[in-house]
């Protein structure tokens, strides 16, 4: 058969079967439409590549069973050092935390340290204003101990829930047994002048009778010595003597200062260091005081607050 012959072919096809012609036409369209979406979705999958082609996953090796027990060890090794680096990081973490901690502490105790400093400054540079102009302390006496002791009161740690109030008791010129008011701190009422503490018999008799720091943590202690007075309205458990000296010679002692606390063992030993030091500073305005040739007594220092 030669080619017009088939081209005739074709022309009596076409004329006679056209439907059929039709129907392939379709077939063969929507045959590659889905071939087309199959394409897209394979793709999509990453089963094929833009070329249609497959993608190879590389096989795995075969590993004989030494090879996996080796692996197997190797991937316990692993963990156990993984876990031995978490504990590590965790240590330094604590240390790290124990070291901010620490930091905090000596802020707080430099930033204490500073304003403790910073009192006794002006404790220091009032006895001295008061030494150094006398008249003028007999006439402001009253406001200079003011001054004085809440300096005193405020290097105490947390004095605002420890309530802290200060007395300062002198030799009785009339009564050889018995301390006498000289001073007192704003917290204390004005009957506390009143009180004439025994020398022995009282904490504060005991501190200047031994001119030694007396401290007791709890009055209610049934063994110290503490004068326990009848119809006491007394807001405090912790007491603290020290007596007014210069130096350790008895003979030096010119009075006492009581500091008491509300809570029991109110007072740490930076504390009673502080009132020590502090007590020092008041020593040389006290004993100018007492010693210019004035008779104290009960009547005398119920003539002021101090």
């Amino acid at each position: 058969m030669d080619l017009p012959e088939i081209l005739e072919l074709f022309e009596h096809l076409e004329q006679n079967v056209g439907w059929f012609y039709d129907f392939l036409s379709y077939f063969v369209a929507i045959g590659l439409v889905l071939l087309f979406l199959i394409f897209i979705v394979r793709l999509w999958k990453g089963e094929v590549n833009w070329f249609g082609r497959k993608k190879e996953c590389p096989s795995q090796p075969n590993s004989t069973p030494e090879e996996r027990a080796e692996l197997e060890q190797l991937i316990e090794q692993l963990q156990q050092e993984c876990k031995q680096l978490n504990q590590a990081v965790q240590e330094k973490k604590e240390e790290i935390a124990e070291i901010k901690k620490l930091y905090i502490e000596l802020d707080q105790c430099f930033a204490d340290e500073t304003y403790t400093m910073s009192q006794i400054m002006y404790a220091a540079e009032e006895v001295a204003t008061a030494l150094a102009l006398r008249e003028d302390f007999y006439l402001h006496k009253d406001d200079i101990f003011d001054h004085l002791l809440d300096y005193i009161i405020n290097v105490l740690k947390g004095f605002r829930e420890k309530h802290p109030c200060i007395v300062i008791h002198v030799p009785h010129s009339q009564q050889e047994d018995r301390l006498v008011h000289y001073a007192h701190s704003s917290g204390f009422g004005h009957q506390v002048k009143q009180y004439e503490p025994k020398i022995y018999g009282s904490a504060a008799g005991r501190a200047f009778r031994n001119n030694e720091v007396y401290y007791i943590p709890n009055v209610d202690d049934p063994e110290v010595e503490y004068e326990r007075k009848p119809f006491s309205k007394k807001k405090y458990k912790s007491l603290l003597c020290v007596p007014l000296s210069a130096g350790f010679d008895k003979s030096t002692c010119i009075g006492v200062l009581s500091l008491t606390g509300k809570p029991v063992a109110a007072y740490e030993e930076i504390e009673i260091e502080r009132t020590i030091l502090f007590s020092k500073i008041l020593y040389p305005l006290i004993y100018m005081d007492t010693k210019k040739g004035a008779s104290w007594n009960g009547s005398h220092s119920s003539e002021s607050k101090t």
